[in-house]
């Protein structure tokens, strides 16, 4: 089942100032499950109706169903509140480094909840088989894409990141159904990263997408999607942590494989190992 966390996630766009109040009361009280409708209301500053509203469009069947799921996350994931992991103009430096790590465990939780691990099984052999890897993205996501060729490189040295969109376009116009393309990109509606995946699978190479959103331009024309999860709090964007989040998404791809690969992986990883070694005093 959908977390609340993720469901607020994939409705973003379409909140209203009111379901912003609603939530806000949620993410700060110690037990949001014990609140009546009525106590929500009040605390929020709206009226029952609009709790109503709130809950139905989250996809809860009723105010009750809403109380359970919260009250069976914070059981299991025990998370601290985004105002908990607020960073504030006067914390100490300890202080910021500590909300930051309870921010990327938050999403480390919230993602696993969301996990396909038969999808990552099917990115996996796909990405065995390949002739080429191509790993794309924008901006951070395209930092990610960096750090992610780096990584499969050492199991054969079949992967490539491109950052540049006409690259990555003429990449993608020479393609064909023995490469793979993972596309990265938090929001999913990165316009260069959609035409290029586009092109990309028209000339049939496999697309591995790992966004946030389901129901985003980019995940929609995924052979296989991969999500991300990661809250904002109200003095930063989301883009420190879906980064972060990101990264680990592609090292579990990365140890997968290379454990899939077995003695052949670790003879790979040796050669990229010895080939960095005779670089250095």
């Amino acid at each position: 089942m959908e977390s609340f966390q993720h469901r607020i996630q994939t409705k973003k766009k379409s909140l209203t100032d009111v379901e912003h109040k609603i939530i806000h009361q949620l993410q700060i009280h110690e037990k949001p499950f014990l609140l009546s409708m009525n106590e929500l209301a009040g605390l929020s500053k709206v009226s029952e109706p609009s709790v109503v509203r709130f809950y139905r469009k989250l996809g809860y069947n009723s105010y009750q169903e809403l109380k359970v799921a919260l009250a069976q996350e914070q059981a299991d994931y025990q998370q601290a509140s985004p105002a908990q992991m607020d960073i504030l103009p006067g914390d100490e430096i300890g202080t910021i480094f500590e909300k930051i790590g309870k921010q990327f465990f938050q999403a480390i939780k919230l993602t696993k909840a969301k996990m396909n691990e038969e999808k990552i099984r099917e990115a996996v052999g796909r990405l065995i088989s390949a002739n080429q890897i191509y790993f794309i993205g924008q901006g951070l996501s395209g930092t990610v894409a960096e750090d992610g060729a780096h990584k499969f490189m050492r199991l054969g040295g079949k992967a490539v990141a491109v950052k540049d969109p006409h690259y990555q376009a003429i990449y993608a116009g020479h393609m064909t159904e023995r490469d793979v393309v993972i596309a990265i990109s938090h929001s999913g509606e990165t316009i260069d990263t959609i035409h290029v995946s586009e092109m990309a699978r028209h000339n049939g190479a496999f697309l591995i997408v790992i966004t946030s959103n389901e129901n985003v331009s980019l995940a929609r024309m995924a052979d296989c999607l991969l999500l991300t999860q990661a809250s904002e709090t109200n003095r930063q964007s989301d883009a420190m942590v879906s980064r972060l989040i990101q990264l680990t998404m592609m090292d579990t791809l990365y140890t997968k494989m290379a454990a899939e690969l077995g003695e052949e992986g670790m003879r790979q990883i040796n050669l990229s190992r010895l080939a960095v070694t005779r670089m250095k005093r």
